[in-house]
């Protein structure tokens, strides 16, 4: 039996056990030493509390075992044993000797630790016995958060400089201790990261889910309705075709959308509002855009019928992905309205989405407009092969948001270039769509 196959397949058991030699990797307490830290006095084993906090404390120390593989922490062992043994030869007991014992305080975040385990046991999102690492790990970053505003950590400044003056803040926070950064390895390496990434639609679903729309701005049985299946169509198109994060298309702005707007131009302007001037002397990155992609989605149309929708109601500026009062939809509202369309479509064509949506409640919880229609828009780009520099030009605003008015990171041959200039990445990638 290879080492290989038994790291990927160990025992049912692995994670309650410890193995001969932890103590020479890690910073090791026994629980009850831990809990007389962390309680003042020895624990009451009959009490439930108690017991608990016993069990959190040995649940603890094993995660933290665990960061390393059985065989990094057996071959350690027997390399320091080697090595005592050569020592004993001229005489020596080997350099293995503990200087002073450990603090009689929590210098480890091991009640930052207990807290995160209980936490884990809390139902979650996608399973009711347990709560994922992606979300309980949050609770390191929140108390050095707080570490990092208290007073004991701004009393005095340490700082660790480099030769070009930058610098870096050094802090005293427990759980950056050995022994916290072994326990959330562990922990991960335990519960595992349940990730499920949103899925991007395919060019044939997304065309059936505009199809969907328009039946509903048909049917809309009010000016409301129509003006939300209205705004939804221009959500959807903008997030696909220049191939958007969910909150960015929420940066349609209308003004801009207004003042850019060409009726005999080949091509539409599509202004996102930004923190800070781009290489314009608007508070918007201006992105070009085909009036007609080669799927047939008619960008031009289901703008300017959004630009009258906004007219109708009195807006000329403003976010242009909001309702009637002008107030930007919520993700959530948004999200809404595209399940219940592809719940439909799912009843009708289950052939346009991937094998691994097999129910209505998949949809729901793969499918957002976070980031299913850039996963779509990316996907369409590989698939059409569209060059790789023509992708970067066309997502080069982003790294001019991200600055926050410094200058962006990108490749020089970028730098120089002339962005109010560079209509043909951005039209030949828009085309594809």
């Amino acid at each position: 039996m290879t080492s290989a196959w038994k790291k990927n397949h160990r025992p049912e058991n692995a994670f309650d056990i410890g193995r001969d030699g932890e103590h020479l990797l890690l910073p090791l307490e026994c629980e009850q030493c831990v809990f007389i830290k962390l309680r003042g006095h020895l624990p009451d084993r009959e009490a439930p509390q108690d017991r608990l906090l016993l069990a959190c404390i040995r649940r603890m120390n094993l995660d933290a075992c665990w960061s390393r593989e059985t065989r990094t922490v057996t071959q350690n062992a027997k390399r320091a044993q080697k090595q005592i043994e050569l020592c004993e030869l001229v005489g020596l007991g080997g350099p293995f000797v503990q200087v002073g014992s450990l603090p009689e305080y929590d210098y480890c975040g091991y009640e930052v630790a207990i807290s995160i385990l209980l936490y884990s046991r809390k139902p979650g999102k996608y399973n009711q016995n347990y709560t994922q690492f992606d979300t309980i790990r949050h609770f390191r970053s929140t108390y050095s958060n707080y570490v990092r505003a208290s007073p004991q950590a701004n009393y005095e400044s340490l700082a660790m400089g480099d030769f070009k003056g930058n610098y870096s803040r050094l802090v005293s926070d427990e759980c950056g201790s050995l022994f916290f950064k072994r326990f959330m390895e562990g922990l991960k390496k335990r519960m595992g990261q349940d990730w499920r990434p949103n899925i991007g639609l395919s060019t044939n679903l997304i065309l059936e889910l505009l199809k969907k729309v328009e039946k509903e701005i048909e049917m809309a049985e009010n000016s409301q309705d129509s003006h939300m299946w209205i705004v939804f169509s221009a959500y959807i198109v903008i997030s696909y075709v220049i191939s958007l994060r969910g909150p960015e298309g929420l940066l349609l702005d209308l003004h801009g959308l207004q003042k850019h707007w060409r009726q005999t131009n080949d091509y539409v302007v599509i202004p996102l509002l930004g923190k800070v001037k781009g290489e314009s002397q608007d508070l918007a990155h201006l992105i070009p855009c085909v009036t007609r992609t080669k799927s047939n989605i008619d960008v031009k149309s289901i703008l300017q019928r959004l630009i009258e929708a906004k007219r109708n109601l009195g807006f000329a500026q403003g976010p242009a992905i909001s309702d009637v009062h002008g107030n930007v939809l919520s993700a959530s509202f948004l999200n809404d309205c595209l399940h219940d369309l592809l719940c439909e479509i799912f009843d009708d064509k289950s052939s346009l989405f991937p094998g691994s949506v097999t129910s209505k409640d998949t949809i729901r919880e793969r499918y957002q407009c976070f980031r299913s229609f850039r996963r779509a828009s990316d996907t369409r780009a590989l698939e059409l092969k569209v060059d790789k520099n023509d992708v970067d030009i066309v997502n080069r605003w982003r790294t001019v948001e991200e600055a926050q008015g410094k200058r962006p990171s990108r490749p020089m041959r970028q730098h120089y270039a002339q962005f109010e200039l560079l209509l043909g990445p951005f039209l030949r990638y828009t085309s594809m769509m």
